[in-house]
């Protein structure tokens, strides 16, 4: 697929996807998300990929759904015409689909949040599994302030991240998240000044990239897991993946380098 509103680029183990409608402060349109879901499919599919960055261009992360296209009179209106199916499988396909890629990704994903991350923005961040941003994040429901329901996972993103009730006050109010209180909540892993934002986040993208891939992997499915799972289920798990790691040449590798005294280097296998 041929890229016009994201920018792809894969290198050093590493997928970059930028949302790029700077003029429009990242907004989604349909080609957008059609964009997006293709670029994420192609990174689950990529096994040279170990480490994924989500980002936008200019000054947002994403202002969710653009107003333009969804308003009388203008734009293409994405629901526009549609019928009550139409707009059920629209949301499926699209938006929905976004977060389940990224939730089900079973690569490590970090989002670098450049700015404003408003509705399907602010649900993506949350979506991915490590989160630095600078002093210019800031956090919105959104959809409360257009008498909606957020179609892309809010609901349970936020309890998750921010807890009970923080997460109520913000889907209640639509009030802002500002970059501070959303590293002492814990939306973001790390707050860093603007200008070392991309330096940062992809020394971190680095490292993990550098680390043994399959466990990355593992590990990832069996936390999500663990948050439904007994203790024991989760120990019975933890048994199979032990084993299986056991096998492979990156723990053969990590052996020896650790007795040479070298740092690894790990393929995967």
């Amino acid at each position: 697929m041929k890229f016009e509103t994201i920018l792809f680029e894969k290198r050093d183990h590493i997928a970059t996807i930028t949302l790029n409608r700077p003029e429009r402060l990242n907004a989604l349109n349909e080609q957008m998300f059609d964009e997006l879901n293709a670029a994420l499919e192609d990174v689950a599919g990529d096994d040279d990929v170990r480490v994924m960055v989500l980002t936008g261009a200019g000054k947002a992360f994403c202002a969710s759904a653009d107003i333009k296209d969804l308003g009388p009179g203008k734009g293409d209106r994405l629901m526009e015409g549609k019928s009550s199916f139409e707009a059920w499988h629209f949301i499926r396909t699209h938006p929905q689909r976004v977060t389940l890629q990224l939730h089900h990704m079973d690569k490590p994903t970090i989002a670098m949040v450049n700015g404003l991350a408003i509705g399907d923005g602010f649900d993506w961040v949350l979506a991915c599994d490590i989160r630095v941003g600078s002093e210019h994040a800031r956090f919105m429901n959104a959809f409360i302030k257009m008498a909606l329901v957020s179609n892309t996972g809010a609901t349970w993103l936020y309890p998750r991240a921010l807890g009970m009730n923080k997460a109520l006050e913000l889907l209640y109010t639509g009030d802002w998240l500002e970059a501070e209180e959303s590293l002492r909540l814990g939306v973001l892993n790390r707050l860093v000044p603007a200008e070392r934002l991309e330096e940062e986040t992809m020394a971190l993208a680095r490292q993990i990239a550098e680390q043994p891939p399959i466990p990355n992997r593992l590990v990832k499915g069996m936390v999500r897991r663990g948050l439904n799972d007994t203790l024991e289920e989760h120990l019975v798990e933890g048994a199979e993946v032990e084993v299986l790691t056991l096998t492979t040449e990156d723990h053969k590798e990590a052996l020896a380098a650790f007795k040479e005294k070298r740092k690894g280097v790990f393929k995967g296998r």
